[in-house]
């Protein structure tokens, strides 16, 4: 059971792949289908973006109107911080401290100094809750010997040697902490000496102001809880509802939520609103709606088309069942065509075709053989007459001396070795070894006729010995190279045949020593000879073509003093020899 539960969706896909009204009732289905999935996608995403477009920049534009809110808020703060600097006891206080030697010498004088100011202080604290909100939550004055004045004395502040290094960019200007002190938000301004002629360089101390964390929060309270933060420049919290949040890096790693940020113009603050996306839902309920729809569009377009196609395919399946006897060679017309429609003018080309198929075979088989019995013989016969005229008459005449009539035979066998080899009945292709052998046998007998003005060298690597090639495909090459190279130089030359493996393919160089340009042409002008190589390399390049495809083939390359023809063609293994 389990074994036909495996094999059950390839026997489903057979029986779809075999007939032809199930592969177009599928298609059919797909070019309903697929557009309308494309459509409605690209509708309810392009929908999902605008929305969550238009509510984003909804929430930004809130998010700046809270963001200039603050920002007024925190101007004020600094300008009534600026004001406060030039208070005549605050000055005398932090003079003394500055320089105890110039200062109040009696001690019930500084007392009486200190608690001016403080109680200056908490008058000035008292105002600013009345005038702005609670969430002022106290003034300190830190001198320059890190004595610390302030309305209230049990908290203080945390980080008292910060204050001093904090970077001002402008020093006569109030600035904001980018650090919370006990999760309070601080304003820090520094106070120089003044005169009547205004403010000199002198740094006496600090004012500092704190804002409560818990009722800071009322700034933006209608935000919903968690949603609001205030960060610094380096994405640090400084305030939020959630005091567990405040002087930790400000994580907005959730894909699920959307972050917007507005600088401060007052600060180096940054306002974050953070929210959840709500066109979620929305999208999802119309895609859903659209899902039904679509799948109930494709149920309709679906019957329809089955309906259609049936009336469509079955003459064709007629028509195919009669295919099937054809290749069998049972040729049977079909009958009773009623129709006038494409499928009828099938029907009647299928009767025409039966009907000249047989003799159309016959004839096309006939002709095939005969093409192929006469290249064959072409191949057998492409020895050139005149090198057996020439190999004859030279062994004519080394038989009249005595001394190389002993070479006649070598050649004779050799010449018969040949003419055996290129005339005998069996496979057009042999192993590359064998060609080679068949050139070097070529190569010896003009090696009788040239002496030491030709010289070969032949290559062949062991894991090519066995590589098929076309039978007497090398030998044009050959004759090429001794005609029109060797026989051309006074001094003679060399042959080099190299075989090797290349990129997957088998390359057969053939590199003959040959004359220069200039010294070819001024031969082809005395001589009154072409060039040559011409219609040697077109008949191998033709062969090679005919039995690889058009990938393979000759290439021609005449170097200075050389002449290089490269075969490329497949790697094939030759089957037994005879």
């Amino acid at each position: 059971m389990k074994s036909y539960l495996l094999s059950l969706p390839g026997r489903l896909l057979q029986v779809i792949r075999s007939r032809m009204l199930y592969k177009m009732l599928i298609v059919y289905s797909l070019l309903t289908l697929v557009p309308l999935i494309v459509v409605s996608t690209t509708f309810f995403a392009r929908t999902g973006k605008l929305i969550e477009r238009k509510a984003t920049e909804e929430m930004q534009q809130n998010l700046a109107e809270k963001g200039n809110a603050i920002d007024d808020k925190l101007q004020q703060i600094k300008k009534r911080m600026l004001e406060m600097q030039a208070f005549n006891p605050l000055q005398e206080l932090l003079k003394a401290d500055a320089n105890p030697d110039v200062g109040i010498a009696q001690e019930e004088e500084q007392a009486q100094l200190e608690n001016t100011v403080v109680n200056w202080l908490s008058i000035e604290l008292t105002e600013m809750q009345q005038r702005f909100g609670d969430y002022f939550d106290n003034y300190y004055v830190l001198t320059l010997s890190d004595k610390l004045y302030g309305t209230e004395k049990e908290v203080g502040l945390i980080h008292l040697k910060a204050y001093p290094l904090l970077p001002f960019e402008f020093r006569h200007v109030p600035e904001w902490a980018f650090f919370t002190d006990n999760d309070r938000l601080a304003c820090v301004m520094n106070i120089f000496e003044t005169s009547e002629e205004g403010t000199t360089s002198n740094l006496l101390g600090m004012l500092i102001v704190t804002l409560n964390p818990d009722k800071v929060t009322s700034l933006y309270e209608e935000y919903e809880e968690e949603r609001f933060l205030i960060t610094n420049s380096n994405n640090l919290v400084v305030s939020s509802v959630d005091r567990s949040q405040i002087g930790k890096v400000l994580d907005n790693r959730n894909n699920d939520l959307i972050v917007l940020k507005q600088k401060s113009r007052a600060s180096d603050f940054v306002y974050i609103d953070l929210f959840h996306s709500t066109t979620g839902s929305v999208v999802r309920n119309q895609i859903e709606f659209a899902s039904l729809i679509t799948l109930l569009a494709w149920a309709i377009v679906f019957i329809v088309t089955y309906v259609f196609l049936r009336k469509v395919t079955i003459p064709i399946q007629r028509l195919t069942r009669l295919m099937r006897k054809v290749e069998q060679e049972q040729y049977f017309p079909i009958e009773e065509i009623t129709s006038s429609d494409e499928v009828a003018i099938l029907c009647h080309g299928y009767n025409q075709m039966i009907r000249r198929t047989k003799e159309l075979i016959d004839t096309n088989y006939k002709n095939e053989l005969l093409k192929q019995e006469a290249e064959l013989k072409a191949i057998r016969m492409h020895i050139n007459p005149h090198f057996l005229y020439n190999t004859l008459e030279y062994a004519s005449i080394m038989s009249q001396s005595a001394e190389r009539a002993r070479l006649v035979p070598d050649i004779l066998h050799k010449l018969s070795a040949i003419f055996r080899f290129s005339i005998h009945p069996g496979s057009m292709f042999v192993s590359l070894e064998t060609e080679l052998g068949f050139a070097e046998t070529y190569l010896d007998i003009h090696r009788y006729r040239y002496g030491e003005r030709l010289r070969y060298e032949v290559t062949l690597p062991g894991m090519l010995r066995n590589a098929a090639v076309p039978k007497l495909i090398l030998q044009p090459l050959i004759e090429n190279a001794v005609i029109h190279g060797i026989d051309r130089l006074e001094d003679g030359g060399i042959i080099r045949i190299r075989a090797e493996e290349r990129d997957f393919q088998m390359l057969i160089e053939i590199e003959n020593s040959s004359l220069g340009e200039e010294e070819q042409a001024s031969f082809s002008r005395r001589t009154n000879k072409p060039r040559g190589l011409g219609s040697g390399l077109d008949n191998v390049n033709s062969r090679l073509r005919h039995h690889y495809g058009g990938n393979y083939g000759v290439t021609l390359q005449r170097g200075n003093g050389s002449t290089t023809v490269r075969l490329t063609m497949p790697i094939q293994l030759v089957e037994k020899e005879n």
